[in-house]
C-alpha cells in the first residue's frame, strides 16, 4: 500500500487524476503502475511484471526503487514493511 508521498503533485495525480505537471507522461501506464504499487505487499509482487521495469537506484537515491513509466518518466519510492513510502513521479532528466 502507498503510505506516503514525496510531493503533492504525485499524490494529486493518483487521487484526482491531475496530470498537468507531468508533460509527456503516459497517464494510463502511470495509473496502472501506481495501482500495482498500491496493491503490492512486497517487491516480489512487482518484480514478475516485466513491463514495470523495476530497478534499484544508486548514488544519491540509494535505498529507493524505480519503475519505468515511459521515456524519461519514472515512479520512485522506498519500500518498507510491505508498504511504499515517499512515492513520486519524477522526470529523470530533471531529477
Amino acid at each position: 500500500m502507498i503510505k506516503t508521498w514525496a510531493n503533492r503533485a504525485s499524490e494529486r495525480f493518483f487521487r484526482e487524476n491531475k496530470a498537468s505537471p507531468f508533460r509527456g507522461l503516459d497517464v494510463g501506464a502511470a495509473q496502472d503502475l501506481l495501482a500495482a504499487l498500491d496493491a503490492a505487499t512486497s517487491l516480489r509482487d512487482l518484480s514478475p511484471l516485466k513491463s514495470v521495469g523495476l530497478h534499484k537506484l544508486k548514488g544519491d537515491r540509494a535505498g529507493r526503487w524505480a519503475m519505468t513509466v515511459n521515456a524519461r518518466w519514472r515512479i520512485c519510492f522506498r519500500f518498507k514493511d510491505g508498504d511504499a513510502h515517499d512515492v513520486e513521479i519524477v522526470d529523470y532528466h530533471r531529477g
